[in-house]
């Protein structure tokens, strides 16, 4: 009996083969779309959760955090030459539960400067802000029945006139707790007078050099380095570049002395598939409020205080010119009563003047008894004369102790104004302590 064999036959291999060079072709390509969606998907996750705890510490350190020497994740600050820009990101640090963070590369702008206002590295919790302060009266100006020797000072606007209290001298505005070696010189006598307005001024200042210096943090943009405030980049699924390194481009080459990374807007291609993911300056100061704040504490206190003290200043000068007034009513009342005094004498001349007529007419027989008429009518003019003396005495005490009065309430007011103008510009030193 003859055996069949049973089997493929070549054609039927050929046709399976066939297949399978189609399907797995696509098959690989779709598993890669979907794992690397997935990858995507985890790493814009945890990118999102390290910004939103860069934030935070931010918030509560009033500085974003120094780069990680390694994926540990744990900050490396050092502080002057040789400052960190770019590491990893300092997971551990921030407290966030993702160790694959620890992947992720993280750059941080620093542009350390020596004059306190205009440094910008963000890394650095620093007290920039220097505002504009006025010098307050010292001592209190007095209201006495004197012209005010102790005027309160013109308001002006130096770089000397710094600190929370002050001397009041002129030649030495300073008080003696400061130190002009000092930066600031004067301290605020709040302990760690570091907040956000002076993380508000770092990111104002260097916004204004849109096109990142050499050294300094960027993205690339179009041939451009955009100078950015921190960055977080994620490398793809795949070594896309083919050079041995899990991230792409400038994102594998990016360093302290080259801080520049991929722009967030680089497109996927068959030689990159990072994910970047960046804040610029602008983009932090609108998110943290800092247009109101520093508008609030840096600007508006400050020209409330200035414009207190500006009225003190008018109001104590007025107050001189009424203390001019007093001093002229004084005079009016002294003038007032040597004319009472000159009518008196006039009615004294006058009735003598009465008796040496009746006199004369009677030695006359009568002829001069026109002197008699004369004599009366000076007696009449005299009385009206001191009448008059009278009433300009009455009026001018009446006018004194008005003046009097209006100089009194207005030195008390004086006072308070005093006391209200200090209290201002006091209170606008607070704010910058206190942050926003």
């Amino acid at each position: 009996m003859k055996r069949h064999m049973m089997g493929f036959t070549l054609v039927e291999l050929s046709v399976v083969l066939l297949a399978l060079g189609l399907i797995l072709p696509a098959a690989v390509v779709f598993w890669q779309l979907q794992e690397r969606q997935r990858v995507t998907t985890v790493q814009l996750d945890v990118q999102q959760q390290s910004r939103d705890a860069v934030l935070g510490f931010l918030h509560a350190h009033y500085r974003l955090p120094c780069p990680a020497a390694n994926t540990a994740g744990v900050e490396a600050c050092v502080e002057g030459t040789g400052e960190r820009h770019v590491g990893y990101l300092p997971w551990r640090t921030l407290g966030l539960p993702r160790p694959e963070a620890g992947t992720l590369r993280y750059g941080v702008y620093r542009e350390p400067q020596l004059t306190a206002p205009q440094d910008r590295d963000l890394a650095v919790a620093r007290d920039r802000m220097n505002p504009l302060r006025v010098r307050t009266p010292d001592p209190v100006p007095r209201n006495n029945d004197a012209p005010n020797d102790e005027a309160p000072p013109i308001p002006t606007a130096t770089a000397t006139l710094l600190g929370v209290n002050h001397s009041g001298d002129d030649l030495a505005p300073l008080n003696a707790a400061c130190n002009l070696s000092q930066n600031p010189p004067c301290p605020l006598g709040v302990a760690g007078a570091v907040n956000l307005v002076d993380v508000c001024l770092a990111l104002n200042t260097a916004s204004q050099t849109p096109v990142a210096p050499a050294g300094r943090l960027g993205t690339n943009m179009r041939g451009a380095r955009q100078s950015v405030a921190f960055v977080i980049a994620a490398p793809g699924m795949l070594d896309a570049d083919g050079d041995g390194r899990a991230f792409d481009g400038a994102n594998a080459t990016a360093s302290s002395a080259n801080p520049t990374f991929e722009s967030p807007g680089t497109a996927v291609s068959s030689s990159y598939d990072d994910i970047v993911l960046s804040a610029s300056h602008a983009e932090l100061f609108s998110e943290l409020h800092c247009g109101a704040a520093l508008s609030a504490i840096s600007h508006a206190h400050f020209n409330a205080a200035t414009g207190a003290f500006v009225l003190e200043r008018a109001m104590y000068d007025y107050r001189d010119q009424l203390f001019v007034a007093v001093k002229l009513a004084e005079s009016d009342v002294a003038a007032a009563t040597a004319g009472l005094a000159g009518a008196a004498a006039s009615v004294a001349d006058a009735a003598k003047e009465m008796v040496s007529a009746t006199a004369d007419t009677t030695m006359s027989a009568g002829a001069r008894a026109v002197q008699i008429g004369l004599a009366a009518a000076g007696i009449v003019a005299a009385a009206a004369g001191m009448a008059a003396a009278i009433y300009a005495e009455i009026d001018a005490i009446a006018s004194l102790a008005e003046a009097e009065r209006v100089h009194d309430e207005f030195a008390a007011r004086t006072t308070a104004m005093t006391v209200l103008s200090t209290s201002v510009n006091r209170n606008t030193l607070i704010g910058d302590a206190i942050g926003h």
